[in-house]
C-alpha cells in the first residue's frame, strides 16, 4: 500500500520495568511508583497502592506489559511491511517509560512528516482510549520551537469486534479449556469474560459497555458457548463511587449457580499477560473457583497471536486509506 504516511504511533497503558523513576527518596520500588502514578500520586490512596503494588511484588516486582507490547509492535511492523506498507513505528506509554509525550518529540525529531495512531485498548472509554489520544495531542503541542510538527492524519478504529481479535481470543480460550477437559457445548462448562472495571459515570458517557458486550457475544458464538458471564476486575477496595459490575468473584459464583462445573476465563479487555491479569484472574479467580469446588483455567491474553496482529494491520491500513 503506497501512502504519504511515514509513521505509526502506538499508544498503550504501560507497566513497571527495572529502573528507578526518581520520584521518591528512598525508592520504594518500581511497582509502588507505577501504581502510585496510575492512582494519581494521591496520599489518600496509599492503602490501595500498597495492596496493588503487593500483587506485583508477589509476581516478581515487575510486569511483562512493555515487553509483550513491544513484541506486538514489532510483529505489526513486520506484518505491515509484508503487505507492502513500510512505516516507522513509535511506541509510547501513558503510565511508564517510555512515556507518550517524549516519544512524540522523538518521532518529530526523527523527521516524521505525517503519522496515524493506534490505541492498544480494545474498548473505548475516557480513561484509556481518549486519555492516550489526549497525551499524543499534548506531545505535539509541547514540541520545542524549531522542531517541525508532523501531521496527525488519523486514528485506527477500535478492534473489539474484528474477526482476527475474536479468533485469537477463541484460539487461546480453547487451549485453556483443553487443560481441564472443558467442552463449551456441554452444559457444565462456563466461560468468564474478564474486563477492567470503570466508574459507572464514565461508562454512561462512553461506548465501553456496549463494546465489551459485543466482544463477549462474538466470542461466545465462536466458541459455541451458552453459559457465559462478564466479570469486571480490579475494582478499588477503597472507593465510594459506583463501578461496573459484577466483580470477577461474583461472576464466577453466578456461573456456578447456573450449573458450571468447569470454568474457562478469558481476558477480553486486556491485550497481554500483565500482572493485573495474572493476579486478578489467574490467582484470585482460581482461588475463588477452588473454594466453590469447580475446575478453573485461565486463557492467555492475545499477546502477539498472528490473528490479532493481522487484525491490527487491517485497522492501520484502513486508517491510512482514509487519511486526508
Amino acid at each position: 500500500m503506497k501512502s504519504k504516511i511515514d509513521t505509526l504511533f502506538i499508544a498503550a497503558f504501560g507497566g513497571p520495568t527495572p529502573g528507578c523513576c526518581k520520584r521518591f527518596d528512598p525508592c520504594p520500588g518500581e511497582a509502588y511508583c507505577f501504581v502510585s502514578g496510575v492512582f494519581g500520586f494521591n496520599e489518600a490512596r496509599k492503602a490501595r497502592v500498597d495492596e496493588v503494588a503487593g500483587h506485583y511484588k508477589e509476581l516478581g516486582g515487575y510486569s511483562k506489559f512493555n515487553e509483550i507490547t513491544e513484541k506486538q509492535a514489532a510483529a505489526l511492523k513486520s506484518e505491515l511491511a509484508r503487505r507492502g506498507t513500510k512505516l516507522d513505528v513509535r511506541l509510547g506509554y501513558y503510565h511508564w517509560n517510555p512515556y507518550i509525550i517524549p516519544r512524540v518529540e522523538e518521532m518529530a525529531r526523527a523527521g516524521s512528516k505525517s503519522f496515524v495512531s493506534l490505541v492498544l485498548a480494545p474498548h473505548q472509554s475516557s480513561l484509556s482510549w481518549d486519555a492516550y489520544l489526549r497525551r499524543i495531542a499534548e506531545g505535539l503541542e509541547a514540541l520545542p520551537s524549531g522542531v517541525k510538527k508532523p501531521e496527525w492524519k488519523g486514528v485506527a478504529d477500535p478492534f473489539f469486534d474484528k474477526p482476527g481479535f475474536i479468533e485469537a481470543l477463541a484460539d487461546n480460550t480453547c487451549k485453556a479449556a483443553a487443560k481441564i477437559g472443558a467442552d463449551f457445548a456441554a452444559g457444565d462448562t462456563g466461560v468468564l469474560f474478564s474486563v477492567h472495571t470503570i466508574p459507572m459515570a464514565v461508562a454512561k458517557t462512553s461506548p465501553y459497555l456496549e463494546q465489551v458486550r459485543k466482544t463477549a457475544d462474538l466470542l461466545a458464538e465462536k466458541l459455541g458457548s451458552k453459559l457465559t458471564r462478564i466479570g469486571f476486575q480490579s475494582r478499588p477496595t477503597d472507593s465510594r463511587i459506583e463501578w461496573t459490575s459484577p466483580s470477577l468473584e461474583n461472576a464466577i459464583g453466578d456461573l456456578v449457580k447456573a450449573g458450571a462445573k468447569k470454568i474457562v476465563a478469558c481476558a477480553i479487555g486486556f491485550l497481554c499477560d500483565n500482572v493485573e491479569v495474572l493476579y486478578d484472574m489467574g490467582i484470585e479467580g482460581a482461588q475463588v473457583a477452588k473454594k466453590l469446588g469447580v475446575k478453573f483455567a485461565a486463557a492467555e491474553a492475545v499477546n502477539d497471536h498472528p490473528a490479532f496482529i493481522a487484525a491490527l494491520a487491517d485497522q492501520v491500513e484502513a486508517a491510512i486509506s482514509k487519511a486526508p
